[in-house]
């Protein structure tokens, strides 16, 4: 049942987003490049750009289509319904490697201490975890925090059973006990231990610059429609200047997209790394080749190694830095 009523859920925002590009298209002479993003503060100064007008102000129309459901919005991006996704680079990884041709033309942020795993009171160590039942989103990058999280914990997929939970109902899931501990990020992190009186066992700060947040664009888009790519991109960092400039502000709006306080926004942007026009510029280099090229190699290698892509893909067609180049040249 929740599948099907997540299906018509999907359906019916689909069919607003095609009413609405339509009526944008009308007014623009183009359609909005329509931008899936979910809840994740890293992601939020796409939302604040929107909500102050940057877009609008760069001369392009921007549709940002919001999903409940993580692996919905990369599904999207991947069926052609919209036309980019904030998300995770090993997601983007992944949409190359199963045939979606796609660009990443931009870093949001790091994670760092903003994912996790969250369990039971009972489990106080991830040695406590051995033959218990862990809840991850499959096939998104919390299944790339479990990995890693077992990695480190001198632990494999063997000495636990792995089920497919999305990223919000873990806390349901613990709550029935359906499961013992479950991997998933803020906002949900601290208040489902806070609600199920739970240990979080290990963040992303024991893993750092592994979950990288993107800007991803469908190839066809970020080659046909160059220039308005440029100006959501500029936008985007515009919003980020913003940040820089009237940062309580900037959480209130923020905090504001997700249903939480300026105060509560603060606390989850302390788990991430904003990264902004100056980090993009060092991590994709002046040459393309700078620290990102590195880690993405090593994200796709650990990916290939642990089965969750087939083959290696292409990754040097992956990034796609000219955009954020022509910023500062």
């Amino acid at each position: 049942m929740t599948r099907i009523l997540r299906a018509i859920s999907l359906t019916l925002t689909l069919l607003i987003l095609a009413q609405s590009g339509t009526a944008c298209a009308n007014q623009q002479g183009e359609p909005p490049i329509r931008i899936a993003i979910s809840a994740w503060a890293g992601v939020e100064p796409a939302e604040l750009a929107s909500q102050l007008g940057y877009f609008d102000k760069q001369g392009v129309a921007v549709k940002l289509v919001h999903f409940s459901v993580y692996s919905d919005a990369i599904e999207a991006l991947i069926d052609g319904k919209v036309d980019a996704g904030m998300q995770t680079l090993d997601d983007s990884i992944r949409c190359l490697a199963e045939g979606k041709d796609v660009r990443v033309v931009l870093l949001t942020d790091s994670s760092f201490g903003g994912d996790g795993l969250v369990a039971l009171p009972e489990f106080k160590s991830m040695a406590d975890l051995r033959g218990e039942r862990i809840g991850v989103e499959t096939g998104t990058v919390g299944q790339l925090s479990l990995l890693k999280i077992l990695e480190i914990s001198r632990m494999t997929t063997n000495d636990v059973t792995i089920v497919s939970i999305p990223t919000w109902e873990i806390q349901q899931a613990l709550q029935n006990g359906q499961i013992s501990a479950g991997i998933t990020w803020e906002p949900y992190l601290t208040k489902t231990a806070e609600a199920t009186g739970g240990n979080i066992l290990i963040t992303s700060r024991e893993y750092p610059e592994t979950i990288i947040t993107t800007m991803t664009v469908d190839a066809d888009v970020a080659a046909d429609r160059a220039d308005d790519v440029q100006k959501i991109v500029a936008a985007y960092f515009d919003a980020m200047n913003y940040i820089k400039e009237n940062p309580q502000d900037a959480y209130m709006r923020m905090g504001q997209s997700e249903g939480i306080s300026a105060e509560e926004f603060e606390s989850l942007a302390a788990g991430i790394r904003y990264l902004d026009l100056t980090a993009n510029a060092k991590l994709f280099g002046a040459q393309g080749d700078g620290h990102v090229y590195e880690q993405t190699q090593t994200i796709a290698k650990f990916l290939l190694d642990q089965k969750v892509i087939s083959a290696l893909p292409d990754l040097d067609q992956l990034l796609a830095p000219k955009f954020i180049l022509k910023l500062i040249n």
